[in-house]
């Protein structure tokens, strides 16, 4: 990928889409963990959900809303969007009235909010193209397995075969192509781990090795997300997270063990994901402007061979 010096044509607020291909990789549990953090860090955020079957972060959000509203509480809440499901016979038809109200929810919020983060469903859709091609970070949630690997790059016992461009990554890298000509834009690439075991094995070391070899390739960037925690589910039907101040509801007073991790884990990722920061005295687009730099530089050294990980 070629990465274009000039600086693009970036639009206020910072897209942050959450998708994979592949189903059960942890995708709504980090929308919400990531539009909630940015929430509490003081950004003005918005949030779209594309999975018009399941809609699992917009249950979240009436969950949170209804906890809220039934305690008299204030809390975060974020502008959120829930897109419609076109259920007409005509695929052309479904496709324009998805586009339209995706196009709509877009032009609502792109220059009220900082930070936009998108939900998308587990499929290959026109809208999840579309997603993928206004995304300025894509944060591709996988489990610590070559099942999930074989999304990105084909996992097979024949060489000949084994490391073939994968559909899923097809779809980023013809997403970056079409956002590199409508904007002059860069998508920030970021697989994130989850459900890594909390000890190290011979199969999490030969994935990280795997990922390293691929990322000069896609050029893409790693980063540790969740554990699978008891606290991510019990939470839910609330709608809190472990970054609320759920310690006043436990019979002590104080998180767990477990608890406090989570909460660790959940800020270690904002900080991994390098995301614009709000700085005193500069503008949130003057923000994305330097985070821009930051990452074509950054790309540039990546697809010349120089990891820069870390």
């Amino acid at each position: 990928m070629a990465i274009d010096d000039d600086h693009p044509d970036l639009r206020s607020a910072h897209v942050i889409v959450v998708a994979n291909e592949k189903g059960g990789t942890g995708k709504s549990t980090l929308s919400i963990h990531l539009t909630i953090a940015l929430l509490k860090a003081g950004y003005r955020v918005a949030s779209i959900d594309l999975d018009t079957r399941q809609r699992t972060l917009t249950r979240f959000l009436e969950n949170r809303q209804s906890w809220a509203s039934a305690g008299g509480r204030d809390i975060e809440m974020p502008f959120h969007h829930a897109l419609d499901r076109a259920t007409t016979a005509d695929v052309i038809e479904n496709e324009t009235r998805e586009f339209a109200g995706f196009a709509d929810a877009i032009t609502q919020i792109e220059h009220d909010y900082e930070f936009v983060v998108v939900d998308t469903p587990a499929s290959d859709s026109y809208l999840m193209r579309l997603a993928h091609s206004l995304a300025d970070t894509l944060v591709s949630p996988m489990n610590d397995s070559y099942i999930d690997i074989d999304v990105f790059s084909r996992v097979h016992h024949d060489r000949a075969r084994r490391g073939m461009i994968a559909h899923y990554a097809d779809l980023v890298l013809d997403a970056r192509r079409k956002r590199r000509q409508a904007d002059a834009g860069l998508i920030d690439w970021v697989l994130v781990r989850n459900r890594i075991a909390s000890l190290q094995s011979n199969n999490a070391r030969q994935i990280a090795i795997s990922l390293g070899k691929l990322a000069p390739e896609l050029l893409f960037r790693t980063a540790e997300g969740l554990h699978d925690r008891v606290i991510f589910r019990e939470l839910f039907p609330i709608g809190l997270t472990a970054l609320d101040p759920i310690e006043a509801a436990t019979k002590t007073g104080v998180l767990t063990g477990s608890q406090l991790a989570a909460r660790q884990e959940i800020m270690s990722l904002i900080e991994t994901l390098r995301l614009p920061e709000r700085v005193p005295g500069m503008a949130h687009l003057e923000a994305r402007h330097l985070w821009f730099e930051r990452l074509s530089a950054y790309y540039a050294d990546l697809a010349a061979g120089r990891d820069m990980q870390g």
